[in-house]
């Protein structure tokens, strides 16, 4: 598999794993559940980003996924 491939392919699989974390939110599934799913669709983005991306590209997708999942956690933690 070439490089694109392969970042396609992650890039693929980190938009399937978010998708079944908003499908456990929409049915009310376990937070750890959600978690796992948001957890795996970053470490999926993560990687296609680091095989397609220059660093400070990444770095700042990075910093937005930070920004979100600590606004997500702010809200559910209240």
């Amino acid at each position: 598999m070439s490089v694109d491939t392969d970042a396609r392919y992650l890039f693929r699989r980190a938009k399937e794993e978010a998708a079944k974390a908003d499908a456990a939110v929409r049915r009310k599934g376990s937070p750890q559940e959600i978690a796992a799913h948001r957890e795996l669709a970053l470490r999926y983005k993560v990687r296609a980003l680091s095989m397609s991306c220059p660093d400070q590209v990444l770095h700042d997708a990075m910093e937005r996924d930070q920004g979100a999942a600590d606004a997500h956690l702010g809200r559910t933690r209240h």
